[in-house]
């Protein structure tokens, strides 16, 4: 990896030629990460890198991880160092006393070796339990005390370095990520109707729409607000503002209570509502503006509606054989893919024929695919 020019500039002026600074590592298995620090004689933390794990055995790890920690140490322009070792095996395999079993092995220490080369002076010791305790917290007390200290992680999206205060953690399952993945992450789940999740793969952790504030601008974050209130209406009792200017969202004992008093009764039969935002009026029923003294049927037949733009909107959906959910009425377009749709309401049915899917299985007998749908790589 490479570090910045201005921190190398900064680390190589503030310290002399002669200094030996003292490289520590450890690779964790099950958290799937290798841990690096470079310190000072005085135990002062002056980098400090966590990134994702490439092995899955203890020892290959070990190595990743030294071999990350030299690389920056020789990025960083350092001429002397101490190397700890927390892994005896690993110890061995590079002092020589012990002779890899495996290829991936050799490998790794032949490349640690190379590296050590590089060095004016380097030295290496077995760390053990005790003092490795000792040291990390010395180590702990100058990463709070001093502002030297500095953190890079990997992304394990885009595998980029960042600093630490450009990561975001998902709450209930800490899972870490940069803001630029998390952001690109959210605005797609955002933008197909959804609620978005912990990008990791299998995780189904939600996440917050408060800490979201860290990395989405107001439009987005606006966005996710709306998809939150939507979440928690179910969707026979939500309702969208039918003028084109406005399209609120809202629920529909949002929009009794906001329609007047004294139009109570017109609206229980006739379903006239008043938009919450707008203050307009608009038929509930058949999800259009309000028309006075016309049925719903009526309006439908009228010229009115037939040079309005929903009318337009239908003759184009009827056209391009586009479907409409019968659960939220919103219209539907299929682009590629099998027949199986999910509404961004949660509704699940057949594209062609309309039936609903149960419990993820077909009711109907239409077929599932058609292969002009599908898109080839």
């Amino acid at each position: 990896m490479e570090v910045s020019g201005e921190f190398t500039a900064s680390l190589t002026s503030s310290s002399s030629t002669d200094e030996v600074f003292n490289v520590y590592f450890k690779g964790l298995v099950c958290g799937e990460t290798v841990s690096i620090r470079i310190c000072d004689t005085s135990y002062r933390c002056l980098y400090e890198l966590r990134i994702s794990s490439l092995f899955d055995a203890g020892d290959l790890v070990e190595l990743q991880a030294l071999m990350e920690a030299l690389n920056v140490a020789v990025n960083l322009g350092l001429k002397r160092v101490a190397i700890f070792c927390r892994s005896n095996l690993v110890y061995q395999y590079l002092k020589g006393k012990r002779q890899p079993t495996s290829n991936k092995v050799t490998t790794l220490v032949d490349q640690v070796n190379l590296i050590r080369s590089k060095f004016v002076y380097q030295a290496l010791f077995h760390m053990k339990r005790n003092y490795m305790k000792f040291v990390y917290r010395l180590i702990a007390k100058w990463t709070n005390s001093d502002s030297y200290f500095t953190i890079i992680e990997q992304c394990t999206i885009c595998f980029e370095y960042i600093h630490n205060d450009q990561i975001y953690t998902v709450h209930k399952c800490l899972h870490r990520y940069c803001f630029s993945c998390m952001r690109q992450h959210v605005e797609a789940k955002l933008l197909q109707g959804k609620l978005p999740e912990c990008p990791h793969e299998k995780c189904e952790s939600k996440i917050g729409i408060d800490s979201c504030k860290k990395f989405l601008n107001p439009e987005l974050y606006d966005i996710m607000r709306l998809r939150v209130k939507e979440a928690s209406i179910l969707p026979k009792d939500r309702v969208y503002c039918p003028f084109s200017k406005c399209s609120a969202f809202m629920s529909k004992t949002e929009v009794i209570a906001h329609t007047p008093s004294s139009s109570s009764t017109a609206a229980g039969d006739t379903g006239m509502r008043r938009c919450v935002e707008c203050n307009r009026l608009f038929c509930i029923n058949c999800k259009v503006p309000w028309h006075d003294d016309m049925t719903c049927s009526g309006y439908m037949k009228s010229y009115v509606f037939q040079s309005s733009n929903d009318a337009k909107l239908k003759s184009l959906a009827t056209k391009e054989r586009w479907r409409e959910c019968i659960n939220c009425k919103n219209l539907v377009e299929l682009t590629s893919g099998c027949y199986h749709i999910e509404c961004r309401c949660g509704y699940q049915f057949c594209y062609t024929c309309g039936a609903e899917w149960l419990d993820k299985k077909q009711t109907c007998g239409c077929r599932l695919w058609d292969e002009h749908n599908i898109i080839y790589a």
